[in-house]
C-alpha cells in the first residue's frame, strides 16, 4: 500500500515545486518589466528637465541681452543730457573788448513755455471756443478770480434733467453767434453801482497746444476793449504770465472759425489807448510802454457850463436919462461946489 503511494507523493511533490518554480519566474519577470518601466519613465522626465533648462538659459541668455542695451541707452542718455539742459538755459551775454557800434544788445526771444513745462501767456492771448467754433482775443487777468466773456441775451433752459444756458455772442463784422452751454452756478460780483448774480457756463477752450474745460461768468463786455478775460483759475495750473509780450500762443488755425478781436478805444488826448475794466471797479489804461491803473469815475466835459440856460435871455439894458432946466432958473449947486463958494467968500 505504502509502495504504491509513494510515487504519487513523488509525483505531487515535483508538481508543487515546479509550481512554485514557475511562480518564482513571473515574479521575477514582472519585477524586471516594473524596473524598466520606471527608467524609461525617469528618462523622459530627465529629457523634459533638460528641455526646460535649455529654454530658461536662452531667456537668461536673452535678458541680460535686453539689460546690456538699457544700460547702453541710459549711458548715451546721460551723454545727451548736459547738451539738452544747455539749450533750455538763456543764453549769457558777455560784454565785448570790442566798443559795440550797433547800440543796445537785443536778446532773443523767449520760447513758449517754461522749463518745467508750462505755458507763458503774455497780457493778451489769443484762444478757441469749442462751442462757439471762434477764436476770441481776450486779455490775461491775475486780478479776476473768474474769467469772463461776452454775452448777450442771457436765457437759462432744463434739457433732459439739467439746467443750460443760451446766449449770443458778438463777432466782427456786426454778427452774433447763438451758443449753448452747459449752466454750473450763479456767482455774485460787486459792482460800483450795487451787486450783480452772473450765470457761470463750463466750455471747451483752447488756447496753444492745451485745450481744457474752463468756467465763465457771462455779462455784456461790449463796451470793453476785450470780448474775453482770462482769469486765474485757469491760468493757475497751467501757464505763467509775461506781460511785457503779447499773443505768445498765437491764433488757433481752426477752418471756418469765426473772429472776434481787440476793439481799440479813443482817448480824450487823441491818443489810441488800449484800455480794460476789471470786476473792482478799476480801468487799466496803457499809453506806450506804461500801465496805469485808475478808478472808474464820470468824467466832466469842461467844455460846456456848469448849468446851461433854458434859453437865451436879453438883459436889459439901462438908458440913460436926461432932464431939462429951464434958461431963467439957475443950476442947483452941488455940495461941494457950494462949500467952494463959502471958501471963496471967506478969502474975500
Amino acid at each position: 500500500m505504502i509502495t504504491k503511494a509513494l510515487p504519487g507523493l513523488a509525483l505531487l511533490s515535483m508538481s508543487l515545486f515546479s509550481g512554485y518554480v514557475l511562480a518564482d519566474e513571473s515574479a521575477s519577470n514582472s519585477c524586471e518589466a516594473a524596473v524598466q518601466q520606471l527608467l524609461k519613465q525617469q528618462a523622459e522626465t530627465n529629457a523634459l528637465l533638460n528641455t526646460r533648462l535649455s529654454i530658461l538659459l536662452d531667456q537668461q541668455g536673452h535678458s541680460a541681452k535686453q539689460l546690456n542695451e538699457l544700460k547702453t541707452l541710459q549711458q548715451q542718455l546721460a551723454r545727451q543730457l548736459p547738451t539738452a539742459e544747455q539749450q533750455s538755459k538763456p543764453p549769457v551775454f558777455k560784454k565785448s573788448s570790442k566798443k559795440d557800434t550797433s547800440g543796445v544788445c537785443v536778446p532773443a526771444e523767449p520760447g513758449k513755455t517754461t522749463p518745467d513745462g508750462k505755458m507763458i501767456l503774455g497780457e493778451t492771448e489769443w484762444i478757441y471756443v469749442e462751442e462757439a467754433n471762434g477764436n476770441f482775443m481776450s486779455r490775461v487777468d491775475t486780478g479776476a478770480t473768474t474769467s469772463s466773456i461776452s454775452a448777450q441775451d442771457v436765457t437759462v433752459f432744463e434739457r433732459e434733467g439739467r439746467r443750460w444756458v443760451k446766449f449770443n455772442m458778438p463777432v466782427d463784422g456786426g454778427k452774433v453767434v447763438t451758443v449753448e452751454a452747459p449752466f454750473v452756478k450763479y456767482i455774485r460780483i460787486r459792482q460800483a453801482n450795487g451787486l450783480e448774480d452772473r450765470p457761470i457756463v463750463r466750455m471747451t477752450i483752447r488756447i496753444g497746444s492745451v485745450t481744457e474745460k474752463a468756467d465763465f461768468s457771462l455779462t455784456d463786455r461790449s463796451n470793453m476793449d476785450f470780448p474775453v478775460l482770462m482769469g486765474r483759475e485757469f491760468i493757475k495750473d497751467v501757464a505763467v504770465v509775461d506781460v511785457a509780450r503779447e499773443n505768445v500762443q498765437g491764433k488757433p488755425q481752426v477752418e471756418g472759425a469765426v473772429q472776434s478781436s481787440e476793439q481799440p478805444k479813443t482817448s480824450r488826448n487823441g491818443k489810441t489807448a488800449k484800455s480794460s475794466a476789471d470786476q473792482n471797479g478799476t480801468e487799466t489804461v496803457r499809453e506806450g510802454d506804461k500801465l496805469i491803473v485808475v478808478k472808474k469815475v464820470p468824467v466832466k466835459d469842461e467844455t460846456k457850463p456848469a448849468v446851461q440856460p433854458t434859453a437865451d435871455i436879453e438883459k436889459p439894458v439901462k438908458k440913460e436919462v436926461k432932464t431939462a432946466t429951464p434958461a431963467d432958473v439957475e443950476p442947483v449947486k452941488t455940495d461941494s461946489a457950494a462949500g467952494a463958494t463959502s471958501d471963496n467968500n471967506k478969502d474975500k
